[in-house]
């Protein structure tokens, strides 16, 4: 009888937990050959003048498939890394393994999406099919109370209808074992395919962020953050905008699937972490409830905000000075060079200081939110192309989804936030501004 061989194609979903179609495949095959592409084009120099990948996201990356690739192979498999175009490398792989499936994570937007499409029309006259799923969200696109098209434009009302419709799916338990790894089929190491692109596998000048990529790493950071082997009881209360910035710490590990947003509720929400630290549990769902209304969204109509999303080409040199003063925290207001400077450094940024120098590059500076929106989604290690067309789409005021402030008063949020300097002497060399008090 001729073995069924499949290949499930890697993309946003590093993961082997909470696996749905992974665990499927552990059922149904016999031959499984686990895949990911190095796209050389992720990491081009674009014309904005930085890569689309910058080289913290780029290291993330790597160490998230290291740790993937580790897993595999303690399961009976491997991963095969490929470099190369999706949609010219996996038709010619799917022939030469004798697999007519290929399953593969969907995209909602952008690039990744018209990769598909372009896959898609290239194993059809082969009579390879193309099978996609959604994983990425904490509420089943199946169950959600209302198709996606009838979505609530308002995140608020978009919590409360999920909330009303019960619990999310339990996640799945991790897979003990995988079906054979295909004969004869190559494992270039990570190392050298690193050094095909250009790219470092080694740590980037600038503080460290404290993310290490990998599923291993970010279950182990979820454990320590529930059970607080590492903090206090008070630290992991927290309060208002505290408990929010400790919430979103789990972002970079859920953008490239490495840690399952059902197992992140689960563990929060049966731990005894909602008794104890109820506000900080409910931020954490909270953040969960709002990337998936982030991800629907975009299902919904960010396609068509999304095409116009390109970066327009610089016509104007001194509207590119304003703008890499922006990008390298020199515009001399110091709240929001210090939150650039944190973002350049380490890949991440509270929600808070996205919003503020989004509102400063659109509002202070009359700059053209596509090159902001680029420079997020090269040096955020979070990026997600959802996420990051909401939150830009509501500094510009064009859509209206969060209920949140336009334009935020630098000097303002400073007087607030950062009375002391503490946070700007921490990101600009030490050297804290005077801050005027309000009110």
């Amino acid at each position: 009888m001729t073995e069924r061989c499949a290949i499930i194609w890697f993309r946003n979903d590093l993961r082997l937990h909470d696996h749905e179609v992974l665990t499927l495949l552990a059922n149904s095959v016999d031959v499984l050959a686990p895949v990911y592409c190095l796209d050389p084009a992720r990491f081009e120099i674009q014309p904005s003048g930085f890569p689309l990948t910058g080289p913290l996201r780029a290291r993330f990356l790597i160490e998230c498939l290291e740790d993937l690739r580790a897993g595999l192979e303690a399961r009976g498999s491997g991963l095969h890394v490929v470099v190369g175009q999706p949609e010219q490398v996996l038709p010619a792989l799917a022939q030469k393994l004798g697999a007519r499936e290929i399953f593969a994570e969907r995209e909602v937007l952008g690039e990744p999406l018209r990769v598909e499409r372009r896959l898609a029309a290239a194993l059809d006259p082969l009579g390879i099919s193309l099978h996609g799923y959604r994983i990425s969200t904490l509420t089943h696109p199946n169950d959600l109370p209302f198709p996606v098209a009838n979505l609530p434009e308002s995140f608020a009302q978009f919590q409360e209808a999920v909330t009303a419709g019960g619990e999310p799916r339990a996640a799945l338990p991790p897979l003990q074992r995988l079906p054979g790894y295909p004969a004869g089929l190559s494992n270039p190491t990570l190392d050298t395919l690193v050094q095909v692109l250009g790219l470092s596998a080694g740590s980037e000048a600038g503080q460290p962020s404290g993310f290490e990529g990998g599923a291993t790493v970010a279950v182990a950071k979820l454990e320590e953050f529930v059970q607080g082997r590492r903090a206090s009881l008070e630290s992991l209360r927290g309060s208002g905008s505290e408990a929010a910035a400790q919430a979103d710490r789990f972002a970079p590990w859920l953008a490239c699937g490495a840690l399952s947003p059902r197992r992140i509720y689960q563990y929060v929400k049966y731990s005894g972490l909602t008794v104890w630290a109820g506000e900080l549990a409910n931020a954490v769902i909270t953040g969960l409830q709002r990337r998936d209304f982030c991800r629907f969204l975009a299902m919904k109509r960010g396609e068509r905000d999304e095409q116009s999303s390109r970066p327009p080409a610089w016509d104007d040199e001194g509207l590119r000075e304003r703008f890499e003063l922006w990008r390298q925290g020199e515009t001399g207001e110091p709240f929001v060079d210090a939150h650039l400077r944190e973002l350049a450094m380490t890949g991440h940024l509270s929600s808070f200081g996205r919003r503020l120098v989004a509102s400063y590059l659109c509002h202070d500076l009359g700059l053209d939110w596509r090159w902001g929106a680029a420079w997020f989604a090269s040096q955020l290690l979070d990026d997600d192309p959802s996420v990051n067309l909401a939150n830009w789409m509501e500094a510009t005021g064009r859509w209206r989804a969060f209920e949140e402030p336009g334009r935020l008063d630098p000097a303002e949020q400073a007087a607030r936030r950062d009375p002391d300097g503490d946070y700007c002497r921490r990101w600009l060399d030490g050297n804290a501004p005077v801050i005027q008090r309000f009110g």
